[in-house]
């Protein structure tokens, strides 16, 4: 199942965007409240999501001021991409998507797909905002 965010323009520029977005410490203060235990280093964070599972997300792939893939390890594997893309309109303000591409089975698509909606949109708007922050 893709879940892709509908696209978020973002008052800042795409390098600084991936600068901050490119280190997973900097990926707590963009999760949700149902998000516990985050721990992170440079390249990779582990948090459990209340009630679902504990996750590990490590930096798959990533070219400068473009995208972030991470992708997921999780006690249930079930495998699990996270993408953040980023396209520069003008020098201060940027584009941003944000994917999650999730294998799971179909009996639990019902259940999962609204919460996981969520948090996609909600990683996006607190990146707006957080971003935004950054330039004040």
């Amino acid at each position: 199942m893709k879940i892709t965010t509908p696209i978020t323009r973002v008052n800042l520029s795409a390098a600084k965007l991936f600068e901050k977005a490119g280190n997973c410490q900097n990926l707590a203060q963009y999760m949700s409240e149902q998000v516990k235990d985050f721990s992170a280093t440079e390249n990779s964070c582990s948090f459990t999501v209340e009630n679902i599972a504990k996750v590990t997300l490590k930096i798959l792939d990533k070219t400068p001021s473009t995208f972030i893939r991470y992708i997921a390890e999780n006690e249930k594997n079930i495998p699990l991409l996270l993408e953040l893309k980023f396209n520069e309109v003008s020098e201060n303000k940027t584009d941003i998507e944000v994917d999650l591409d999730i294998e799971i089975p179909f009996f639990l698509k019902p259940m999962l797909e609204k919460p996981l909606q969520r948090f996609v949109e909600e990683l996006s708007k607190k990146i707006k905002i957080d971003a935004e922050k950054t330039e004040l």
